[in-house]
């Protein structure tokens, strides 16, 4: 299962992501200002990182990046040249994951909405 999951982000990763992230730039606002959501979902990281960066594949530029040794992952999403959205993933413990989403300030439309960013996460994680 492992090896198939890792196999799909790359495969997405090679098709979404950005190959310079230098030019993935991020607003100045973006991650000092609030989160805008947290949940915990069950599942692993990587499950819901390719589950959530498959969703904006065509809609939003998407730079998925995992950091295996500390289990947690960042999906960067972009309308544009900047990074104008984010949702963080961590494994917190072996069937348990947390996603919390962060949007630049007074950005919103397609899925850069608070309301469609949960949804999108609640559907990966299992949840309505």
């Amino acid at each position: 299962m492992r090896r198939a999951c890792g196999l799909v982000l790359a495969l997405l990763t090679a098709g979404c992501a950005i190959p310079d992230n230098a030019s993935f730039s991020m607003p100045n606002d973006f991650r000092t200002g609030p989160v805008q959501w947290t949940a915990t979902y069950p599942g692993s990281y990587e499950t819901l990182t390719s589950c959530i960066a498959a969703q904006y594949a065509g809609e939003l530029r998407v730079a998925p990046q995992i950091y295996s040794t500390v289990q947690r992952s960042s999906i960067l999403l972009s309308k544009g040249g900047g990074a104008d959205a984010e949702f963080q993933v961590r494994q917190i413990d072996p069937s348990t994951s947390q996603v919390t989403w962060q949007r630049a300030t007074g950005l919103f439309g397609s899925g850069l909405s608070d309301s469609a960013a949960r949804q999108r996460a609640d559907k990966c994680g299992g949840v309505g």
